[in-house]
């Protein structure tokens, strides 16, 4: 029986049951709608019908969240209520506030259960209470071990604010895609050329065409061929529904979504010239009749269009917050160079920048971080031409 202190963060639940497999589960909650109870709810629901745990296997129980010895009173309560052997039992304190944590982990070690916590990186450190002691180790949890739960599921598990107004395509390869090999596929990808006819597509997105709908589709199909189960696109968010009041319109459309090593990804895909390179253009065309005020003006117009790439990033930020949690994960895909300062701002805030000309490279590193470099990386590298010395 696995003990668990419900939060708004999912991966720390989904992960150590996928890792685990407990028969049952005990999803402890405060009563906050927002931070525990809601998340409970939610993470019920997603464990019922992913059945990760066996079908009555899990329930909610509320406990206090500001009250030390209340909290560990109730802990005594659940013990009896449910029969409790606590011998085989396990708590994980990384949820909850850290008066409920600290509150749980005494409990457990006084109790003599085994405890553990959850690091971002997928580190378990492992508190076995033995000979009035505490013993540590630490443990690596697979990341993959979740590889193959649907991103959808895991979405509507975390989303709080929001809710799905369109669960958009889901693609996958098919036959002709799986069997064709990886060199000549990702040759294909890296000379541009479309890569749709190599996808199974179902369900709907917008019913026009739109320019950068070959980028979308190119990325997922390299994303495929490098191991992702499925990916979904055109998924639209919208804000939830309360009090009666619903909304329509959606506020928020994720290009690519899929789940990997243990969170969610959202990929964000521009395949056209930022608006602020049209104002050099423009600005030749028009040079001999400029003054320096129109000059100047100008001149303003293209700062404030350029804005607008660190406004977009904002964005995928703000979206990567709510649906993948902490351990959510930006992959901005781009035809165009960016300026240095929009680099700058994806590096302090852990979204990953990709161009479109090294689409296989550089998902290939996201994918498998640590992996020895492929002959075709080392090709690509040597086939780059080399800055002058300064």
């Amino acid at each position: 029986t696995l003990l668990t202190l419900a939060s708004k963060q999912i991966w720390p639940q989904v992960l150590t049951v996928a890792h685990l497999k407990p028969d049952r589960l005990l999803l402890l909650h405060s009563d906050d709608p927002q931070e525990s109870r809601g998340p409970a709810q939610r993470l019920k629901r997603f464990f019922d019908h992913t059945q990760l745990i066996p079908r009555g296997g899990s329930c909610l129980e509320i406990i206090p969240h500001d009250d030390f010895n209340a909290i560990e009173k109730r802990f005594d309560e659940l013990a009896a209520q449910h029969r409790l052997n606590l011998g085989e039992c396990l708590l994980n304190f990384t949820g909850g506030n850290k008066l409920m944590a600290t509150a749980a982990f005494r409990w457990a070690a006084k109790r003599g259960l085994r405890s553990f916590y959850l690091e971002r990186g997928n580190t378990l450190t492992w508190f076995e209470p033995r000979d009035g002691d505490l013993l540590t180790r630490s443990q690596q949890v697979d990341g993959h071990v979740t590889d193959h739960l649907d991103a959808l599921a895991l979405l509507r598990c975390q989303l709080d604010a929001s809710e799905l107004e369109r669960p958009g395509q889901t693609l996958t390869l098919n036959p002709r895609g799986k069997a064709l090999p990886e060199a000549e596929f990702f040759k294909r990808a890296n000379n541009g050329n479309p890569l749709a006819e190599f996808l199974v597509i179902t369900g709907e997105a917008d019913h026009e065409s739109k320019a950068g709908d070959a980028l979308e589709f190119n990325t997922a199909a390299v994303l495929l061929k490098l191991g992702v189960p499925r990916v979904h696109r055109s998924v639209r968010l919208k804000v939830r529904s309360t009090a009666g009041i619903s909304s329509r319109r959606p506020h928020a459309e994720i290009d690519l979504l899929f789940n990997w090593r243990g969170r969610l990804w959202l990929v964000d895909c521009k395949d056209r010239q930022p608006a602020e390179n049209f104002v050099p253009a423009l600005r030749r065309h028009l040079r001999s009749r400029l003054d320096p005020r129109a000059d100047e003006l100008l001149q303003r117009i293209q700062d404030e269009l350029a804005i607008g790439q660190t406004k977009a990033l904002k964005e995928d930020l703000l979206a990567v917050r709510e649906a993948g949690g902490l351990l959510g994960q930006i992959i901005c895909v781009r035809k165009a160079e960016l300026p240095d300062e929009v680099h700058q701002f994806a590096r302090h805030n852990r979204i990953e920048l990709v161009s479109k000309t090294e689409l296989v490279q550089r998902l290939r590193a996201l994918l498998f971080p640590g992996r020895p470099a492929t002959a075709e990386d080392l090709a690509q590298l040597a086939a780059t031409p080399t800055p002058p010395a300064a």
